[in-house]
């Protein structure tokens, strides 16, 4: 059983405890970076017990398990605690989990393991010896300032330094904290984001993101809200005019930065979930479903009743190639460049594009509309039954592994698998925290 024990770095890393980081106290932050590194149980000093966090703590069931109080400790336990290693972590430093990880994955030689980023900081994060964790336990448990004597430790040599995996930044005072804060911001964006979600809608949703966090508001509702958005635009395609379409290509615009807004919100408040992640599946594929079944109906008064039919082809190609999308990052490792084409497909960026070109079309050569829909028929087939092609001729396509990043992007063709972060430690986000 691994067990970690906040620690309080020096006088002022009490108050620097309580301060609010994207809408979290850096103590509840430190706590749940432990918990989703794979700590078992963690050990908080009284003196760091407030309303505010034992209410974060019990409405956080995996939390809840995994925090102890150390002033509650029975003998027998505090025996077993201060008698084997120990995970020290400062109360006040945002730390990515995987740097954690890391820490408690490498091999102790006797005299302890530190995360190398940490040395110089005064506010080591180290794996403790057993003798150590018996030397300080005491202080541990008053919630004494330990981060010189700590640092000094680290300093002389004998333990073994780790490099961690991500961000380490102390908070101390106000222009830490906006550090802190900032790093977090950053952290939020995917390797699946295009380059119009990293220029225009990742920018928006963090600005969108930042006034969420402080509202009374669940990541499931914004997910919601979006679905309305991108429900509305496809009402705005049903039939359109000119200008029920631009009102429905802004709509769009509007539900794919909220649409990522959610998955920052989930992460970023600890509000991931197994149902979340099916949900913003459900809400991305619904919304771009209706939109070409809309494109349809609209080029229909100009190719006949048939383009209905091909908007009803077009947005069940586009439901099934989801379904196969989410299926397809294993197999498609084995063929990077077939992985790449396929992709290339379901970009947000050529949604998009094929959005201002039924615009351009149905302003300027509304002729056009239906030779663009019928493509869209015959091309959102493309994706789903080339991989059950590659699935019947290679042997089979495999459940996706839910893990570390939540669906933020939602595509013609297909949801690259990039789900709502939970954190690296659970597999199925089913193992998530209820949202």
């Amino acid at each position: 059983m691994t067990r970690a024990v906040i620690y309080l770095p020096d006088p002022t890393s009490r108050a620097a405890a309580a301060t609010q980081v994207a809408g979290r106290a850096m103590l509840v932050r430190t706590l749940m970076t432990a918990e989703r590194a794979g700590v078992s149980r963690i050990g908080v000093p009284a003196c760091l017990r407030a309303a505010a966090v034992e209410a974060r703590i019990a409405a956080n069931p995996r939390l809840s398990a995994a925090v102890a109080w150390l002033d509650r400790l029975a003998a027998e336990g505090a025996r077993r605690w201060s008698g084997g290693p120990l995970l020290l972590l400062p109360a006040n430093v945002l730390l990515d989990p995987l740097s954690v990880r890391r820490l408690l994955a490498a091999r102790d030689p006797g005299d302890g393991i530190a995360l190398e980023e940490s040395k110089g900081s005064f506010s080591p994060i180290l794996l403790a010896s057993p003798a150590l964790s018996a030397a300080i336990w005491d202080r541990l448990v008053e919630g004494a300032p330990l981060g010189d004597e700590l640092e000094l430790r680290v300093r002389q040599g004998r333990m073994t330094l780790v490099v961690g995996a991500g961000f380490f930044v102390p908070v101390l005072d106000e222009a830490t904290r906006s550090q802190a804060e900032a790093t977090l911001f950053r952290s939020l964006g995917i390797s699946a984001d295009s380059r119009v979600d990293r220029m225009i809608n990742r920018r928006c949703s963090r600005w969108l993101t930042r006034l969420l966090i402080l509202l009374p508001v669940t990541p499931n509702q914004v997910t919601l809200l979006s679905l309305a958005l991108g429900l509305g635009a496809a009402w705005m395609l049903w039939s359109a005019t000119q200008a029920s379409a631009l009102v429905g290509l802004a709509l769009y615009m509007l539900a794919v930065v909220v649409d990522h807004s959610d998955g920052e919100v989930a992460r970023l408040t600890f509000q991931e979930s197994a149902f979340g992640e099916w949900l913003d599946f459900t809400t991305d594929t619904v919304t771009h479903a209706g939109l070409v079944l809309g494109m349809g109906v609209t080029a229909s008064h100009v190719g006949g009743s048939v383009m209905v039919l091909a908007g009803a082809g077009a947005a069940l190609g586009v439901i099934l190639s989801a379904l196969f999308a989410r299926f397809l990052p294993e197999e498609a490792a084995r063929e990077e460049r077939l992985a790449a084409v396929l992709k290339g497909l379901g970009t947000r960026d050529l949604f998009y594009t094929v959005l201002v070109a039924f615009l351009l079309g149905l302003w300027f050569a509304p002729p056009v509309l239906p030779v663009l829909v019928g493509l869209l028929a015959v091309g959102s087939q493309g994706f789903w039954l080339t991989c059950l092609g590659r699935s019947y001729f290679g042997g089979g396509l495999r459940p996706p592994d839910l893990g570390d990043a939540r669906a933020e992007a939602s595509h013609l063709c297909g949801h690259p698998r990039h789900f709502r972060w939970r954190g690296s430690r659970q597999s199925p986000r089913s193992k998530g925290t209820p949202r």
